[in-house]
């Protein structure tokens, strides 16, 4: 499988912080949804074009590591790839960097969901560019 590698870049926010002065855990996901549907809707995937056909992205599960803390005004960047996609199943990958050091590892399985149907269905061509994946 071939897929492309996203990055976007963000700002901790004083509102990300916890009681420790470190960015709270809940922000972290909010953090990768961000950088996801940015990346789905740059690549003509987003509210619009799912509305339209009916089906869109749901998460199956996550496993996230905290490898190390990131602090108020902290500039990072999101990587974002699809690892592997297999039938219905995809597994996409976020990591947190500043400069080349990772400070946190999400993985998510993924999968298209048929909003009328309620049932997960396979990745049509659309779906697959629009996280990157040029080759199954």
């Amino acid at each position: 499988m071939k897929a492309t590698t996203f990055i976007s870049h963000h700002i901790i926010m004083e509102t990300y912080l916890d009681t420790f002065g470190h960015m709270n855990n809940a922000k972290y996901l909010s953090l990768f949804e961000e950088a996801r549907w940015d990346l789905i809707t740059k690549n003509g995937f987003g509210m619009k074009e799912m509305r339209k056909l009916g089906i869109g992205p749901t998460i199956l599960e996550i496993n996230i590591r905290f490898l190390k803390e990131l602090r108020v005004r902290d500039e990072i960047d999101i990587e974002t790839q699809v690892i592997s996609y297999e039938g219905k199943i995809g597994k996409l990958q976020q990591r947190i960097l500043i400069g080349e050091v990772v400070y946190c590892v999400a993985v998510f399985t993924i999968a298209l969901f048929d909003m009328s149907t309620r049932k997960m269905i396979l990745p049509n061509k659309e779906w697959l560019a629009a996280v990157g994946v040029s080759e199954l």
